[in-house]
């Protein structure tokens, strides 16, 4: 198959500690869209944390790394809101499933720092166009189990690959990216000479950002 695909490790935490890279196969026929460059954005999550403890702990207890629990002042604020009773059963209802409505993630940027291309927002990866290109960018999500919406202010992104396959171009303001997905997406770049790169946890806690920069 043809397409953008990544590799990783089965091995143990391997994955999590950063065995992981794009794998990218090129067609021998011409592809049914334009562009005029190609780069891969891989979006990833680390930790200096030993993996297997992260993990191990998770296992204890899996709102171990939730920071955004409710209180007891939470607690008030909903009887104010729903009454006693709905807000008791609600109670009831997460602490039967042994979940919580604030943990979207079961780690997130409390204890996970974002990288794009292997850098964090503050080293800024760059990717250069010249004024006028079709600009094809290669999303990959290589986390251990982070979700990102992703968006690029002031451009639209036409989807034209999704998991390797070619797919009806569609375009978007914004898409999120599931752990392990992969999507093609063609943005032309015109009138200013920089465009951020913005992907942003599913839980609202970090993001990590990049650059597209004119030549």
């Amino acid at each position: 198959s043809i397409g953008t695909y990544w590799y990783h490790s089965h091995s143990s935490f391997q994955e999590q500690a950063g065995l992981y890279g794009p794998l990218i196969i090129d067609p021998i026929e011409p592809e049914p869209f334009a562009f005029d460059r190609d780069y891969v954005v891989m979006l990833t999550d680390w930790t200096d944390l030993d993996p297997a403890a992260l993990f191990s702990r998770l296992k204890k207890m899996s709102s171990y790394d939730n920071y955004n629990k409710r209180t007891a002042g939470d607690f008030i604020n909903d009887v104010q809101r729903l009454g006693l009773a709905a807000t008791v059963n609600d109670r009831k209802m997460w602490g039967e499933m042994r979940m919580t409505p604030t943990d979207l993630s079961d780690v997130d940027a409390h204890t996970y720092t974002y990288l794009m291309n292997g850098t964090t927002a503050l080293g800024n990866w760059t990717g250069l166009f010249r004024s006028g290109e079709k600009v094809r960018l290669r999303f990959i999500n290589g986390s251990a189990m982070t979700y990102f919406d992703v968006r690029i202010p002031g451009l639209k992104m036409t989807v034209v690959a999704a998991d390797g396959r070619y797919v009806h171009p569609v375009t978007v303001d914004e898409f999120r990216i599931a752990v392990a997905e992969t999507f093609d997406v063609i943005v032309e770049p015109s009138g200013q000479d920089a465009f951020t790169i913005f992907a942003q946890d599913m839980g609202r806690t970090g993001y990590v950002s990049g650059t597209l920069a004119v030549r």
